[in-house]
């Protein structure tokens, strides 16, 4: 039995997406980046509207770079693929979470690789619509550090705020570092330095949350010898 009689597999779009990545790259290189990042997990079919949605995974270390730098939600269009019968590039339209590909809008996803040449892919004039999205953990954190004033709250880093878990307890950051280290709070208020390489990669550095502003006025580079300690 010919391969483009089943139905479309995760290899398929593994595949497309990498493809529309280079593709992409002179204008666009975060999307190639963030496929280095992630890991397609499966694949599902959608009926309303038509298309392919695609999860996506990351291990830990890779998931903070991703809520670091790759804070983006967008519809792209400008991709065209070739239609197998009519040998015609019909455009299609993408959707794209923190750089990652994780949807595709197209008739007949289960046959996607069998309607369409996916090494035949073509661009055009690359349109973008960027999309809200709303970030729970700073829902979270806020209200853990609803005791702080805002001129203290607008010292932090909360549009930037995700969960994380060290050492089997949940932390929410509050400022990063940027060089994989970041400053965060517990559920109880509690506010940690975390270092990655530290043998004590969790401690705790203020009981409450209006006690680390007696460390900490604004300048992260005063906390870098506390990091490290």
């Amino acid at each position: 039995m010919s391969i483009f009689s089943r139905k479309t597999k995760k290899k398929h779009i593994e595949q497309f997406g990498l493809k529309v990545a280079e593709l992409l790259e002179s204008e666009m290189p975060q999307i190639k980046i963030a496929i280095g990042l992630s890991k397609i997990y499966g694949i599902s079919f959608l009926h309303e509207p038509k298309g392919i949605y695609v999860s996506r995974g990351y291990k830990p270390k890779e998931f903070e770079i991703i809520n670091r730098n790759h804070k983006t939600c967008f519809n792209l269009t400008g991709i065209s693929v070739q239609n197998r019968k009519s040998n015609l590039y019909q455009p299609i339209k993408l959707y794209y979470q923190s750089d990652g590909l994780t949807k595709i809008e197209i008739d007949k996803p289960e046959y996607f690789h069998k309607v369409f040449d996916l090494n035949r892919i073509q661009k055009s004039e690359i349109e973008l619509e960027h999309l809200k999205t709303k970030n729970p953990d700073k829902k979270t954190a806020e209200e853990i550090l609803k005791s702080l004033s805002k001129e203290q709250i607008d010292l932090l880093e909360l549009e930037y705020t995700f969960e994380i878990e060290f050492e089997e307890k949940l932390f929410y950051t509050i400022l990063d570092m940027e060089d994989g280290n970041y400053v965060a709070v517990d559920k109880t208020g509690k506010v940690y330095r975390l270092n990655h390489d530290h043998e004590a990669r969790a401690k705790l550095i203020a009981n409450k949350p209006t006690d680390f502003f007696k460390i900490y006025n604004g300048h992260k580079n005063e906390l870098e010898n506390l990091m490290h300690e």
